[in-house]
Order: structure tokens, then sequence, then C-alpha cells
């Protein structure tokens, strides 16, 4: 069985909520042609292709693949950018599409909540219907909150319910933080997203968190960003820091090597090889990143590895029913 914990669908609903916005907000705009994209602000924008908006092509290809479920969230730029009521409405009704597609399925997709983390009393609430009445089994947050830092001290609350109610969090890029530096050539889809979510696990580590909450399971996808490459330089510039400044009760390696990683858009052999001797087998878990990858490429890049059959198994499915995501 192949499980790909990492795919995006953009629900009916969530779309026709988004079109009723104004820029400078995030929004979809629709073109002349009738094509849609979702711009997402500052310059970073991505076409709404009937691969991310629709089931059926996404079905033939899993069946193409030989992928068995997929595990579905929003796409940039989920609710975090809005103001509270429309974030709190625009969340629910994402949720609960996706539930319905995952109640619907007969057991091809489940569904990752999303919740607007600008707020956390709503992010908590919502979380709680997400896990209590809708089934989730995983939660997406996004790299920053509008910009703000994962670690700020607002979240920690949040943070202690999902330890709570024992589930992952998958930690997806959003629009970095840096922005500025990578519209001129489009390369926030090259380095951008991963240089952003490297900062936002490096600023949790080192705040502190994974001390107070060791048992949270933390996703890191594209695998693991730059963490397998950079770690002995963290851990080296970690120890150069005043004692005043080292909070942790260990380097930052073996929390980093407590996270999650998944295989998403890794098209480069040696990359994923580090990736995978950075961590153990038991902490990788199969992802593509659909509708932005060609699924046959994704599940190629994991079968070139030449793991043993157990390992395999382990990255394809039993890593993601261990986490009890299927």
């Amino acid at each position: 069985m192949k499980v790909d914990i990492h795919s995006h669908l953009a629900t009916p609903e969530y779309v026709e909520e988004l079109k009723k916005l104004q820029s400078p907000q995030p929004r979809v705009v629709t073109l002349r042609d009738g094509s849609m994209h979702l711009d997402c602000g500052e310059g970073l924008a991505y076409p709404l292709t009937n691969r991310m908006l629709l089931l059926e092509p996404r079905v033939k290809e899993m069946e193409e693949s030989g992928i068995d479920h997929q595990v579905l969230s929003l796409p940039l730029p989920g609710t975090d950018f809005y103001e509270r009521d429309f974030a709190t409405k625009l969340a629910q009704v994402a949720n609960n599409e996706l539930a319905e597609v995952s109640r619907k399925s007969q057991g091809r997709f489940s569904a990752a909540a999303n919740v607007p983390l600008r707020f956390p009393d709503i992010a908590i609430k919502e979380l709680q219907r997400c896990v209590n009445e809708l089934d989730m089994a995983m939660v997406e947050i996004f790299s920053n909150v509008a910009g703000e830092p994962l670690d700020s001290e607002r979240f920690l609350s949040f943070y202690k319910e999902i330890a709570h109610l024992n589930i992952p969090i998958l930690v997806h890029p959003g629009r970095p933080v840096m922005m500025g530096h990578l519209r001129e050539y489009g390369l926030a889809g090259a380095v951008g997203y991963l240089f952003d979510t490297t900062l936002a696990i490096l600023r949790m580590v080192y705040s502190g968190l994974f001390d107070k909450l060791p048992d949270l399971k933390v996703i890191v996808p594209h695998t693991g960003s730059t963490i397998p490459y950079l770690v002995g330089r963290i851990d080296h510039q970690y120890q150069l820091l005043d004692a005043n400044q080292r909070k942790l009760q260990h380097l930052p390696s073996e929390y980093l090597k407590k996270v999650y990683v998944d295989t998403a858009q890794s098209f480069y052999k040696p990359a994923t090889e580090c990736a995978f001797d950075f961590t153990s087998h038991d902490r990788i878990l199969f992802g593509s990143d659909y509708p932005f990858v060609d699924l046959k490429q994704s599940v190629a890049i994991v079968k070139s590895l030449g793991l043993q059959r157990e390992e395999e198994e382990k990255v394809f499915c039993e890593n993601a029913r261990s986490l009890a995501i299927i």
C-alpha cells in the first residue's frame, strides 16, 4: 500500500470565498480566458488547474502510479491572512469540504485540518472540531503566520492542544518572509519555501518548544527542507552562542532527528539519500506535493534508493499508519 501524506486540493466553496476578495488580500483572480490563479500576495501566485480543483484527474494519476491513498490539505494561502470572522468562516468551509471528500471516498482520501493560527483561540476550537467531529487525523500549519514566527509564545496553547490530541502537524511552507528578495527571479519555489520551513523549525527548536512538549509530532516536508544538509553547521553554531542564549537540554540535532520528514519534491537522488542518512527510516513518510508534481516521478525517486522491502513499506505506508494518519 502507498500513502501520500502531502497533497493539496482547493475545494469549491473555499475558492468561491476567495473570489469575493479584493487586493491586497490573497485571493482568487479569474483571467480573461476564464482560467483562475491564486494570488497569494507580494508577487506570489500560481494557476488553479483542474488537477488542483477536481478529483477525477487526481484519481486517474493515483491509479497509474500505484498510490492507494492521499491525505488532502489546503494549498497556500490557507486561512492565516484574513480577519477574525472571515478566517473562521473560511476554515470551517474548507474543513467541512475536505472532510466530506474523505467521507465519500471509500478510503481513498483523508484530510488534514487547516486552522487560522493567527487567532489561537479560534484555531484550538476548530482543531477540536476537526478531530472530534470531522475525524481528521492531521493538521496543516504554515511556516509563518502572516509573517509571525511559529515560536511565538501566543501559539503555545495551540501546540499543547495538539500534543493532547496526539495528532501530527505538517509544517507546510507559507509565503516566505523574505519574499521581497525572491520575487524578481521567481525564486520562491526554488529556494524560498525551503528556507522558510527551515527557519520555522529551527525557531521552534531553539525556543525550547520540544523540551516543553517532547511528544509533539512534527512533519517537515520536502525531505526535511535544508535541515539534513545543514545539521552539522547548526550544532556547531549553536555551541558558539553565549551561555544565556543556549536554552536547550540537548544539541539542536537531537531534536531535529526526532521530527518526521516527507519525500515531497525531491528530484535529486543524492539529496534524497542525504535525508535518509539524516534520520531513521521510522521517521520518513512518502509525500508528493500533488498537484505540483508528477506522481510517477514521486514514487520513482523512493524506488530508486534500493531500500530493503521492510524499509520501503515503512516509508510508503507503515510510518503513516503508526502516526494514525490513516
